[in-house]
């Protein structure tokens, strides 16, 4: 399911069901797959649905999509590399006006090459991250210069 779905369209109930565990069960499974470098768990909002309920799932490794899945949304291949590239040195949660927000200043919004900044909301720290773009321009910023920072 993390191979074929788009990041935010992961349903937990639906994975419990598909996997044939408890939420409790899938919540242990979710939580050691992270702790071994499988997944990345992003996390957002406040109190305990921060706590309680992964915003986003997304493989740890960009990698991982040419060896587990056939057919990848590139969607997910392009946020797994964003979240890897920055989640060593920052912490990156979920944001709800982007995709991401880094260190609590910074709000991303990650798509291709024809992704706008619409979503942003003309947020002042806000930057759209795209895809097959050599040159950034404005607040965009190409996909593949966020290599240099891991």
């Amino acid at each position: 399911m993390l191979c074929t779905t788009k990041p935010f369209e992961l349903n937990i109930s639906k994975l419990s069901s598909a996997v044939g565990a408890s939420w409790p069960t899938l919540a242990k499974y979710l939580e050691r797959m992270d702790a071994g470098s499988l997944i990345h768990i992003v996390r957002g909002g406040v109190g305990m649905r921060a706590v309680n309920k992964p915003d986003k799932l997304l493989l740890d490794n960009p990698n991982l999509f040419r060896i587990l899945c056939g057919d990848a949304n590139s969607g997910s291949i392009r946020e797994s590399y964003f979240v890897s590239q920055l989640s060593l040195l920052h912490q990156v949660h979920f944001f709800d006006k982007g995709d991401f927000i880094v260190d609590d200043k910074l709000v991303f919004e990650v798509g291709g090459a024809s992704k706008t900044d619409k979503q942003l909301q003309k947020n002042d720290c806000g930057y759209v991250v795209a895809d097959n773009i050599e040159i950034g321009f404005d607040n965009k910023i190409p996909l593949w210069l966020f290599g240099f920072l891991y």
